[in-house]
């Protein structure tokens, strides 16, 4: 069981005197279904091998959990042993040598082909986190809905539009796409839409240098901007719009792998009709999330912590995990089993043999203030969504805004 909010840390005399060492394992995801569960019995698993170590999960939900390590790096000290991070959390951790290296667990597990996600994730030649879960976005849709309308996937953004547009009958309530798009739902919302720089070839930012009026960036959200007039929900909600697809009601969405695995138990007729469509931009570029596992330096009980990352990254553990997750991208590709991947029948095209990017390579120094600038950029554009404010005339505004922000970047 999670342990009582504000727990007492570990004493650090329990790593001399021989008493069961205590790890705080934090994270957002202990109760997220699949993921939850497959943790759970990791930690259960690892404390019943390790006698002398005992793992304790603390869920802190994710907005909370954000919020929370951002105030630990900014005052120079982390709660709990053992952190998960976000692709935008991680960068802060690194930056600010409050973490523990972590080459040993490589090194002893004999890992030679670690993904290169991860070269995002060293300092000065050492390796500070190792990823637990990568999720790509893919278009994930309805089987069903594509052959009742006699539908194939598109394979450019204006066929793609066309696609979702045949898709949607307002009258009878069926539409062709969904995506997050309200201002209260912001991260959310700027989470989904920081993949539409890719129809275009553009990146959010270079640097610290905003790229908000660029072509690609003013083409990607004027496709957003049509998908929202001719094929999306307006107005729904998260919950809405995921009910709506499990339904049949929303023929498309653009989701993270991740997500897939979840609508099986919550719309168990829906799960054998879903499929994922190639990507239809040329570059067949997609964004790739990397959530590192990190240790906290000052842990009394670092060493107690490692060995729980090192049994984790045991390619056979690994491989258990990501299985049990409903996960897809393998950081050691080695320890993939093809069996497993043939199973699920939605992963391909869509969602495999796509070329993926980082949050790191499309956000430039932002990456550092990732929330600000994306509350910039959404707090804008919904202007253009709800206002049909041109969205030239949006970009503007939010680029003043995001160079303002450049100059108080560190």
């Amino acid at each position: 069981a999670p342990a009582a909010p504000g727990a007492a840390p570990a004493a650090a005399a329990a790593v001399n005197t021989g008493a069961k060492q205590k790890v705080r394992y934090l994270s957002w995801w202990f109760e997220e279904g699949k993921r939850g569960e497959t943790w759970l019995a990791f930690i259960k698993e690892f404390n019943e091998k390790n006698p002398d170590i005992e793992v304790v999960a603390e869920n802190i939900p994710f907005d909370a959990y954000t919020t929370k390590t951002i105030v630990g790096v900014q005052s120079g000290k982390l709660d709990g042993d053992i952190v998960m991070a976000t692709p935008e959390l991680a960068p802060r951790l690194i930056r600010s040598n409050l973490l523990a290296p972590l080459d040993d667990v490589i090194t002893e597990n004999k890992i030679t082909d670690l993904s290169s996600a991860h070269d995002a994730m060293r300092k000065d030649g050492k390796l500070y986190g190792l990823d637990m879960v990568t999720v790509a976005f893919g278009i994930l849709y309805n089987n069903k809905r594509y052959t009742d309308a006699n539908i194939t996937p598109a394979t450019t953004p204006e066929e793609w539009v066309d696609v979702s547009k045949a898709l949607t009958n307002r009258d009878q309530q069926q539409y062709g796409f969904y995506s997050p798009h309200l201002i209260n739902e912001a991260s959310d919302f700027w989470f989904t839409l920081q993949q539409w720089c890719m129809p275009y070839n553009g990146v959010w930012a270079e640097g610290k240098t905003p790229k908000l009026t660029s072509e690609p960036i003013i083409k990607g959200l004027s496709l957003f901007k049509q998908m929202y007039d001719d094929a999306m929900p307006q107005g729904a909600d998260i919950e809405t719009g995921k009910r709506l697809f499990g339904t049949g009601a929303v023929a498309q969405e653009l989701i993270v792998s991740a997500a897939v695995g979840g609508l099986k138990p919550d719309f168990p007729d829906l799960y054998p009709e879903l499929r994922s469509a190639p990507i239809p931009w040329e570059s067949n570029t997609s964004l790739a999330r990397i959530h590192p596992m990190m240790v906290n330096a000052s842990s009394p009980v670092k060493d107690a912590a490692v060995e729980f990352v090192k049994y984790m990254y045991v390619p056979d553990n690994y491989r258990r995990m990501v299985e049990g997750c409903e996960d897809v991208i393998f950081a050691i590709p080695s320890a993939a089993d093809p069996a497993y991947l043939e199973k699920l029948h939605w992963l391909k095209p869509g969602y495999y043999g796509v070329k993926y990017v980082t949050p790191f390579d499309i956000v430039g120094d932002f990456l550092y203030n990732f929330s600000e600038f994306g509350q910039i950029v959404i707090t804008n554009f919904a202007e253009v969504l709800n206002a049909n404010k041109p969205v030239e005339e949006a970009m503007a505004a939010a680029q003043a805004q995001a160079e303002q922000l450049a100059g108080r970047i560190e």
